[in-house]
């Protein structure tokens, strides 16, 4: 993973796992995903994308 690819993956991990109900975030920059373990009862899987969209990793 490249310096670049490493400190994106960083930013979207600190940003996810601030959201209150998040359990887990696991990012994979070679598959280009990230998949979270959520709480569904305090969070949706809606606010994440919005989390994503907002800071244009989606």
């Amino acid at each position: 993973m490249t310096g670049n690819a490493k400190s994106q993956a960083n930013a979207i991990h600190d940003s996810i796992t601030q959201m209150d109900g998040i359990k887990a975030v696991r990012i994979d920059s070679f598959a280009n995903t990230v998949t979270v373990d959520y709480d569904d009862s305090r969070i949706s899987s809606s606010d994440i994308q919005s989390k994503l969209r907002q800071h244009n990793y989606i």
